[in-house]
Order: structure tokens, then sequence, then C-alpha cells
């Protein structure tokens, strides 16, 4: 196999510019090279052969010398400014049909080596021939990771498949050509239909099947996957010059990378929740992770006026994504279950922190539309007490634009409204309400970003705001406050 691709280097040096490249609407029989046509036809024979003897080293030979010959013809000099890699695409379309086979004869690990080296090819086109040359590859990946769904033995495949989709997500920011927008869309297509495939899988809270596999994209805790690494390339943006080029090369990609985002995340949240899924607490946290990302980046030296506003319109319809959460009982406790409430003030504190008030007062107003759809039932969550204590929070932050007075219109105008119908719910509430303004002083280790925010803020100021919240919610309990108890 080495001596093959040896040859194969000797002869693209050999040829030189000679090479003719695929022409859109343009027949040219010259870009058919026999010699190259023979080389792979005759691997694929190979890899045939040993697929019928069952030689799952052989077969991995194979794979290995159509991605090596990837790397020789990606080399090929068409002596024409932005010229498809032909050849090299032959190459890698005859690796991607090979692997496909496979997945009839129940060989994992050949599989698995087998997207790696699909997805090493697309890193290599990625370099060569720009965004536009992985296209193909990306809907490749995306559909044998889709073996995993039907068979348990190839859940592995799913995980390499995911890890190499958001390796080539990643790898999309630090390409110096502009045309990434589509493909990156064409990834998130990808990984979106893979993954609504796979949440069809029966998951379970000690399991987390969902999570395991899907994780190298979505994970929110992993240091190796897709935000893990987001962060870090986020990190070296914000440390670089105004005139620092590939900072702004990165920024304007990744405001590329993140137009439109929104869609495909809102689909699958959904459907996890629909499958009552633990997913959804890594596409919560997801979303948030991105969310503060993107308001990061939008404050770099290096970020031009313009970047600065599509990546933080980009941010604010992401984190939206959060409001379209079925405001039934049933979902609303399994939501809560994932810190929904905790997610939008802590989404909101990021952005005042980041010299975002816009964004911090839309953010706020999320989290009053939780706090009406998601506190209106007896949940066990005590949603609609802990809203209230955050958006309170959220209310007294310097230069803001979510100001108390905003805060007690829009409170009395959705009561008015309608918001809020059981009457139990609200009193017990307010009495809450009040019982923890009168015991504001009281200090404690807070695993609740709320109260770590409550601790924060002028006590002056919070105990009257969060009485007169209490008397809007439920005015006939006016003066009724619970006892704290303490432990």
């Amino acid at each position: 196999m080495n001596a093959i691709i040896a040859i194969n280097a000797a002869y693209v040096e050999a040829k030189g510019k000679t090479f003719f490249t695929y022409q859109f609407m343009f027949d040219n029989p010259l870009t058919s090279d026999s010699f190259v046509n023979d080389t792979l036809e005759h691997l694929r024979q190979t890899a045939r052969v040993a697929v019928s003897r069952g030689d799952e080293q052989q077969i991995e030979q194979a794979f290995r010398a159509f991605a090596a010959l990837v790397r020789v013809y990606a080399a090929i000099d068409y002596a024409s400014l932005g010229a498809s890699k032909t050849h090299a695409h032959l190459a890698a379309g005859y690796l991607t049909g090979e692997v496909e086979r496979i997945v009839a004869h129940n060989m994992p690990d050949v599989l698995m080596e087998g997207v790696r080296l699909v997805g090493q090819c697309a890193d290599i086109l990625l370099a060569t021939e720009g965004p536009e040359g992985i296209r193909t590859l990306v809907q490749k990946i995306g559909i044998i990771g889709c073996c995993g769904i039907a068979k348990e033995d190839y859940r592995p495949v799913t995980s390499t498949s995911v890890e190499q989709l958001a390796r080539m997500s990643f790898d999309l920011l630090r390409t110096r050509s502009r045309e990434l927008k589509f493909v990156a869309e064409e990834i998130r297509s990808s990984m979106s239909f893979l993954a609504k495939l796979f949440l069809a899988v029966p998951d379970t809270p000690l399991s987390r099947t969902h999570s395991t596999f899907l994780g190298p994209y979505y994970s929110a805790s992993s240091t190796e996957a897709l935000p893990a690494r987001l962060v870090t390339l986020a990190n070296a943006v914000v440390g670089a010059e105004a005139n620092d080029e590939n900072a702004r090369q990165v920024i304007a990609n990744l405001e590329d990378w993140a137009d439109g985002i929104y869609r495909t995340e809102k689909e699958l949240l959904l459907e996890a929740i629909k499958r009552r899924s633990q997913f959804t607490f890594d596409m919560i946290h997801w979303i948030s992770q991105v969310t503060t990302i993107l308001l990061a980046v939008s404050n770099a030296k290096a970020c031009s006026e313009h970047d600065q506003e599509e990546l933080r319109k980009h941010a604010l319809w992401l984190i939206s994504v959060l409001s379209f959460v079925p405001d039934d009982i049933e979902t609303v406790k399994f939501v809560e279950t994932f810190r929904m409430t905790e997610t939008l003030f802590d989404a909101a504190v990021d952005a005042h922190n980041r010299d975002c008030p816009e964004i911090a007062a839309d953010i706020a107003g999320l989290l009053i539309s939780w706090t009406f759809s998601g506190g209106q039932y007896h949940s066990g969550w005590a949603i609609l007490e802990r809203s209230m204590y955050g958006l309170s929070v959220l209310a007294l932050l310097e230069q803001t634009d979510f100001s108390v007075g905003k805060l007690k219109a829009e409170i009395s105008k959705r009561l008015a409204a309608g918001g809020l119908p059981d009457q139990e719910v609200r009193d017990h509430a307010a009495r809450e309400i009040r019982g923890r303004a009168a015991t504001l002083y009281r200090e404690g280790h807070w695993s609740s970003s709320i109260e770590r925010g409550m601790a924060r803020v002028d006590h002056e100021k919070l105990k009257p705001l969060l009485e007169e919240l209490a008397d809007l919610i439920s005015p006939g309990t006016a003066g009724q406050a619970a006892s704290q108890h303490f432990f």
C-alpha cells in the first residue's frame, strides 16, 4: 500500500500542471486520468476481497490507502484559481462508498476507523479547496452515524460520527475562506438529523444514552466537546489586539457560523423535551454557553461594529429558543429539573456584565415569560418565587435597560391579562416572597446563582421591591409572610 501511494505521489509530481479539473456544464474528457482510475479501482477490488474474507486488518489498510491518496491528489496543481480538487474528490468518493458498504457486515471497529478517515479527508479538502469541498463528506458522515440507532453495537460509530462533525464545525471557524455559511448549515442539518433520529433510542436518567453518544458536539461539561473548544478559541480572540487579522477572520467566521443556528437548536430542544430525554440538560446548557461565547467575542478589540451587532443578534435569537418550551405542567416540571430559571437568570446577568444592556433586558423579558408560564403551577420547584427573586436582582443592577418601573409595569400588565390564574399559587408565592424579604440578612454558601445575586445587591432596595412584587401578585395577603426555616 505504501508503494502504491509513493508511486502515485511520483506520478502527480511528474505530470505537474497537466491535470484537468471538472468544470460545471463543460464535459472535458481530459479530466479523467486512466492511471488514477486504475489505482482507485484496484484498491476498491482489494477492499471488496477483504470484506468477503472478513479480514478487518486488510480492510482498514485499504481505507488508509484511499485516505492517503486523497492527500496526494489534493496536492495536484490544476493551474486554475479556485479549481475543484477533482481527483481528490474521486478518491474520497471511493472511500466513503466502501465505508458505507461495511455497515451491513457487523464490523463496528472497521466502521469507526472508516469514519475517522473520512473526517481526515474532509480536513484535507477544507484546507486545500475551502468549505465547499467538504459538503458531500459531511452528509456521508451524518448518514453513517445513523447506523447506531438500529443496532446497539454500532453506538460507538454514532459517537465517532458526532465527534467528526463537531471537529469539522470547529475547523470551519479557523479557515480563511468566507464561504462557510452554507457548509456550517449543512453540518448543523446533518447533526440535527442524526440527533433527532437517535433520540428515538430509549433513554434513562442513569444510562444517559443520548447525552453520552451525542456528547462530542453538545456536551457542556466535557473538555473535549465542541463548546469547550469554542471557549478556548473565544478566549484567544478576546485577548487579541485590534489589528490582529487572524482574530478578525475568526470573528467573521463565527458570525457566519452562528447565522440561523437557532433553527436547528430549537427543533432539537423541543424533540428532546418531547422524548423526556436527559439530553434536554445538554441542549439547555449548550444554548446558554454558546450565547455567552457569542457575546464575549462581540466585545473583542478586533471585532468590527457590524460583526458586533450581528453576533449579539445571533446570541439573542439563540437564547430566545428557550422561550418555545411548552407550558403544560408536566413539561414545566421536567424542564425545571435542569435549572431553566437559573439558566435564564445567569444569561441575563452575563449579558449585563459584558456591557450588553439591551440584550440583558431582552433576556429578562424571557425570564418574565417563564415566570408566568412555569410559575402558574404547584410544580414543587418554587418557580414563581425564585423567578421574582431573580427579576428583582436584575432590575436593581446598575446600567441596565431593565428597571424596577418596567418590571412592575410588565407584571401588572400580565396579571391584568389573566396571567397566573391560580390564586392559591399566587397567595403561597407572595407569602414566601415576603418571608424571604424579611430574612435577607442571612448568609450562606449558595448553590443558586439567584441567591448569590440576592446576597450581593443592596438589601435596602431589594426588601421593599420584593414586598411590592408580593403585593402585586397577591394583594389579598398583604402583610402575611411565611416563616423561613434555617438549617
